[in-house]
Order: C-alpha cells, then structure tokens, then sequence
C-alpha cells in the first residue's frame, strides 16, 4: 500500500513549483503552526498530548484542503491549469486493504524477530528516500519565489522510469531534493525524532492529498475494515506494537513528553494510519462539500464545509478520547477504535439532521474506478 500514498510522479500530482490554488491564507497559517510545533521541543515541551492533537489534525487539515480540485499556475508557462486528477482507489483495493496491511504487518513482525538490524537497514534506506521526496515536494512551492527567473529552473523533463512510469521534474524539483537530502541524511544516521516527524507529516500531508477513496462506501467499508484490523493487532496480540517500537522508518509520529524519564518511556507515538486513513475521508467529504457548494453556482466558503466541519471536529474529539483511554489503562491504544466511530457517526448525524441520508450513501467522485465488465460477465458465466 505504500506505492500509493507516496511513490508518485511528483510533478505530475503536484505541479511542484507551482502555486496551489487550493493553498490559502487558511491553510497556509496551520502550515506555519505545524511547523512551529514540529520545532517547538527544541525549546519548550508541551503536553505530549497537546502537540499530538495538534499537529494530526493540523496534517489532515492542510491534506484535505489541497485536495480540493482547482487550478494551479504553471511554473514553466505561467498559466493556469487544473490540477492533476487524484488517484481513485477501487471498491476492489478497498477490501483488500485490510487483508493486504495484515500480511505486511506479519511479515514485518517475523521478520525484526530474525534479522531486525538487516530489515532496518533496508527499509530504513526506502522510506528515507521517500521521505526526502515527500518534504521535497512540500518545500519546491516555497523554493521557487526565491530563486531567479531562468527557463532552466522551470523547463520540465520526462522520464520513463520502470515500475514508476513516467516521471517529470524540473530545476527546482532538483534543488529541493537536494536540499531535503541532508534531513534524509540526518534521520537515517541518527533516527532522530525531528526529522522522523518532518518525514512523517510529509507522508501524511501528501498521502491525503493525492489519494481519494472514491465514494462514501468505499469510504466506510475501509474504516470497519481497519478498525477490526487495528483492534485485532492491537488488542489480540503484540504485532502491532512490537512492530511500532522495532521499526526504524518515518510512519509514525512521535512527540516527546519527558526528557528525564528513561530510554523508551520520553516519547509518545501516533501511527500515520491515524491520521491518514480518517484524513481520507475527510478530504473526500470536504470534496463533496465544495463541489456541491459550485454545483449550485455559489461562492465557496468556510460555512459552506458543513460535512468537513463536523468530521473535523469528531476527528480531534475521536483523538482527546484515544489519549484519555491510553492514560486511563496506561498502555498502548488502538486509535481507530475512536476515530472511525466518530468519523462514520459524525457524517450519518449531520446527513440526518440535513435529510441527506441517501444523497450521503450514494456519493461518488467523479472518476470512480468501477469493476471491469469483463470481470463482472465471467463472474456471471460461473
């Protein structure tokens, strides 16, 4: 699954370099904060609970927003175009999701039980090479206001890469990467949680923002899917956690909570599936909001984001209860056993408030991968 949050032609999902229209003043403002609470144990430390609430809601926040379809400017020709379709993911790569994630999340535990520092090595050098990517696609729109006017920073290069595709990066994708290529150095040398963080909001940011779940069953057949599947690794045996604690890779947060307190007990952590895979939905709610919002030919606004508001909102309250849980029991926490309830309940009250059950249920994305009719008439002659 991860290819499809984070191995993407960069330039042809983001228009690196170019200015997002789906980046506004909003949006940009919880980006500085992020930031700031990304640094800010450097010099104070909050509430780990505090700085964990904070940044996961501010990272689905900012994902779900550049989500939106729109417009961007060109940095080669300095027009306007739309902004490259999201991936869709079929009703097909939803359900197995789950299955697919438990295979992995086996593997890797039998794995770190026989050869932990040769796992580490390897996949700490993959998902650092994507994690200098991912922030290099987040720093690139910063980086070109900075740099001289020159057609060789902005002409755009193709190359077809195996089992990638076809890539596209300019100048400033280079510089970027270049750039970000001393955070991956530094996080891979000494795993240090700061650039792990700034690796991890990277995935987050950029996994809701290129990512759809096409419709609002997809949507919810994942979530059940995941919350059984969280509660089981979580609850039913020590994979999950031993798999967490063992893993030296960007794909979690971690926010530090006492620094005099022993090796292993000074942070605190939250899957990036916390906060991606609610984020998800809400990014595909917060779509529906703004595309029916232009569907009637009005402005859109932030009271137009009533679905996107109340899952908000249940999303930060699902977080409070997970964190009140953990201290309460003292132990590790399954998240998504709060946060798909209030995801799913949070859509269904508000529908129902507004008689919009069935417009809810029936919701798709235009573009909505459907089963293949030939698959559909072989499964009929059987």
């Amino acid at each position: 699954s991860s290819s499809r949050f984070f191995v993407v032609p960069t330039q042809a999902r983001m228009g690196i370099g170019s200015k997002n229209a789906s980046a506004t003043p909003m949006v940009t403002g919880v980006g500085i904060l992020l930031l700031v609470l990304t640094f800010l144990p450097f010099v104070y430390t909050l509430p780990y609970y505090v700085n964990m609430i904070l940044q996961a809601s501010s990272v689905v926040y900012i994902g779900a927003h550049l989500s939106i379809p729109g417009t961007q400017t060109n940095a080669e020709t300095g027009e306007e175009e739309d902004k490259p379709a999201l991936e869709i993911m079929s009703r097909r790569d939803v359900l197995k999701f789950p299955i697919m994630g438990s295979c992995v999340l086996f593997g890797l535990y039998v794995i770190f039980k026989f050869y932990k520092d040769l796992a580490n090595m390897l996949l700490g050098l993959y998902f650092t090479g994507l994690g200098v990517l991912a922030l290099a696609g987040l720093v690139a729109p910063f980086l070109q206001p900075l740099l001289p006017k020159s057609k060789k920073l902005t002409t755009l290069w193709d190359f077809d890469v195996p089992m990638l595709g076809l890539v596209q990066f300019n100048g400033v994708d280079v510089l970027s990467t270049i750039l970000c290529s001393g955070v991956g150095y530094v996080y891979y040398t000494t795993h240090h949680w700061c650039t792990n963080n700034l690796f991890g909001v990277s995935f987050g940011i950029r996994g809701i923002e290129l990512l759809s779940l096409g419709s609002y069953v997809n949507g919810a057949i994942l979530l059940c899917g995941l919350f059984i599947y969280d509660i089981f690794w979580v609850f039913g045996t020590d994979v999950m956690v031993t798999v967490a604690k063992s893993f030296q890779a960007p794909i979690k947060l971690v926010f530090p909570r006492d620094w005099s307190a022993p090796v292993g007990q000074q942070f605190s952590m939250l899957g990036l599936g916390d906060i991606v895979i609610p984020g998800l939905f809400i990014a595909l709610l917060l779509r529906w909001d703004v595309t029916r919002q232009k569907a009637a030919g009005k402005a859109v606004s932030e009271s137009c984001k009533v679905y996107f508001n109340a899952q908000f909102v249940a999303y930060i309250l699902g977080l409070v209860t997970t964190v009140v849980f953990m201290t309460w029991f003292k132990t590790a926490q399954p998240a998504l056993l709060y946060l798909v309830p209030a995801a799913l309940g949070a859509s269904l009250v508000t529908a129902l408030a507004r008689g919009e059950i069935s417009e809810l249920v029936t919701m798709k994305e235009e573009g909505e991968e459907e089963e293949p009719q030939e698959a559909v008439k072989d499964k009929k002659k059987n």
